[in-house]
């Protein structure tokens, strides 16, 4: 018999894994592998002018943001669902634009944004097909969508059940990602595997915890730890970045 593949909600009395001060203590305010480093060189080989309009959507507790306006002098501003993460980065710098929304529903005009920023995200939420639309309405014509996430890498896996809802259970693999973007009217100027940060992430990790099921155990519950140790491993997943045009 099967073992379905689809996730449940992690127990409710456990954090969810982008929430929580236990993951932040491995990736920083950023909280993703990599940091900004991601974001950094993707601004280096296709950077905006300056005051270009750039939304941040899920923003976290407004890193990128931060390093939008000082860095790159843009008019960034972030967007994300968690008050829990916007009132942490309104704590930390009190002048960042900061908005809750959601990514299904950006609070913007048509065409009134050169940019949108989107790190670690898609594999969140329930319908990526329908964010990317609107992204698309968002942006002008001509304006940039740059993204980096989990994929997966071992797509054809069904056998190991995810027992947590969380950003792996959401990945997509590199045709479907690719597809979901040509469909929703982008044109693709760069596909680039960062897997090697995800594994600098898991390293430090398993060096903070002990190993990754004890990591784990904190967001799936004790007895899932493992379970979600080898779901995770069965589907060899990886870290991208990808830049793609309004077309």
């Amino acid at each position: 018999m099967k073992t379905s593949n689809v996730a449940q909600a992690c127990p409710l009395n456990k954090p969810n894994l982008y929430e929580s001060p236990v993951l932040r203590n491995a990736t920083g305010a950023a909280i993703r592998p990599g940091g900004l480093s991601v974001l950094k060189a993707a601004l280096e080989r296709f950077p905006f002018k300056r005051g270009a309009r750039l939304l941040d959507v899920g923003c976290g507790m407004g890193a990128s943001v931060a390093l939008l306006r000082s860095r790159y002098d843009l008019r960034a501003i972030g967007m994300d669902l968690s008050r829990v993460l916007l009132s942490e980065g309104a704590k930390s710098v009190a002048s960042l634009p900061l908005a809750q929304a959601r990514a299904e529903a950006l609070p913007v005009a048509d065409g009134s944004l050169e940019g949108v920023i989107c790190e670690c995200v898609l594999s969140l939420v329930a319908d990526s097909k329908q964010v990317l639309s609107e992204f698309h309405r968002a942006l002008m014509p001509g304006g940039r969508f740059i993204m980096s996430d989990i994929y997966r890498r071992n797509p054809s896996d069904n056998k190991h059940a995810l027992p947590c809802k969380n950003c792996f259970s959401g990945a997509s693999d590199r045709e479907r990602i690719l597809g979901n973007l040509i469909d929703a009217g982008f044109s693709l100027h760069l596909w680039e595997d960062h897997s090697h940060l995800l594994r600098e992430l898991a390293a430090k990790l398993i060096f903070m915890h002990g190993s990754m099921s004890a990591f784990w155990e904190q967001f799936a519950g004790e007895s899932n730890g493992r379970q979600m140790e080898e779901a995770v491993r069965a589907m060899r997943p990886g870290y991208c970045l990808v830049v793609a045009e309004k077309t």
